[in-house]
């Protein structure tokens, strides 16, 4: 009392002030991350609690989880954080020990970039809301709007099929005759993405009729199989892939950035998102982003994937601007490059 009494009388009114501001400021920074929700694409990480020194979080998906961890903040700038376990690790835990993780804003995406011990990125979350748009599933903290949004980006688009031009919104599928484009659909159904017993949803598409449309994304947009249902115990239905029902080509006329995967230009990915596409595919997607800056290719195939989608290769090759690769192309060539990698592997050690 009598060291805050001599301080205060050495200080003026205005640097008292001063001084209580930076005070508070200094507890407010301490608690920027309690009580925040981030995301990989299939796993979602809660910050419990936080204090000065570090935070407690806690991850899990839909199904199970509850891996609690102890990030500590380290005393450099930027708010770089290295975990310690608290409990038991699960298998499919997103954060090591040791692991770097830098805390940055890019292209007004808030995100953790976690570096692994050989300090290559390892994956990238993302901040979200918490708000969840399914009343059945609240208790993930509006996860399920995330994965669901996913599954919408990697769908929507426009395709064609022989004669016919498929446009898949958020909500329908509407299906033209290349004749008729931009008149009255010759079919149009409602859909909504299935959820799965596991509480997480799957590649399947609940139709408006009844139908249940299986998909896989391939290479040149999406493959729709026949969805058979069955029915276990008389309680959970589930479906399989049936026959090939149609093989669709995407097309990027309506992208504002050319390409089949224009995301890989224009938002952060994740893990979660890049671990739903092959490796031959996750290979085209990181080299779609080299061909939108005009990159000459020493495989032909690549070259003619790339002419086959229409102008806009060649009129890249005509201006080349490798040198102008953004951000976030950098730091998704760099985790688009480790799963597919890691795809590679497995699929190898099969």
């Amino acid at each position: 009392m009598v060291m805050i009494q001599q301080i205060k009388s050495c200080l003026s009114m205005r640097q008292v002030f001063f001084l209580a501001c930076l005070f508070v400021g200094t507890l407010a920074m301490g608690q920027q991350y309690k009580g925040t929700y981030w995301h990989n694409g299939s796993t979602f990480i809660t910050v419990l609690e936080e204090n000065v020194t570090d935070i407690v979080t806690v991850e899990g998906n839909l199904h199970e989880g509850g891996n609690a961890q102890s990030w500590a903040k380290a005393d450099v700038p930027g708010d770089f954080l290295r975990p310690n376990q608290i409990g038991n690790a699960w298998t499919d835990t997103v954060i090591h020990y040791n692991d770097l993780i830098i805390h940055k804003t890019i292209g007004g995406q808030e995100c953790l970039l976690v570096y692994g011990r050989t300090r290559t990125l390892e994956d990238i979350l993302l901040r979200y809301d918490g708000r969840s748009a399914n009343k059945w599933y609240e208790h993930s903290h509006g996860f399920d709007s995330v994965l669901e949004a996913d599954i919408h980006r990697q769908i929507e688009g426009t395709y064609r099929d022989g004669l016919e031009a498929w446009r898949i919104t958020h909500d329908s599928i509407l299906i033209y005759s290349l004749n008729s484009l931009p008149g009255q659909p010759l079919r149009s159904y409602a859909y909504s993405i299935r959820w799965g017993e596991t509480d997480m949803p799957e590649h399947v598409l609940a139709l408006s009729d009844g139908r249940k449309l299986c998909f896989t994304l391939t290479a040149e947009g999406l493959d729709f199989y026949n969805g058979i249902s069955h029915v276990e115990d008389n309680d959970f239905e589930w479906i399989s892939q049936g026959d090939l029902l149609c093989h669709l080509v995407k097309t990027s006329l309506d992208n504002q950035v050319p390409g089949r995967w224009p995301e890989a230009s224009t938002m952060l990915l994740t893990r979660g998102y890049l671990k739903a596409y092959s490796p031959e595919v996750l290979r085209l997607i990181r080299n779609e982003i080299f061909a939108r800056h005009g990159r000459t290719f020493t495989d032909p195939k690549l070259t003619a994937f790339f002419h086959s989608d229409g102008l806009w290769y060649g009129t890249a090759l005509t201006n080349p601007t490798l040198d102008q690769l953004s951000e976030i192309e950098e730091l998704n060539l760099q985790l688009i490059g480790a799963v597919e990698k890691e795809r590679k592997q497995a699929s190898t050690n099969r």
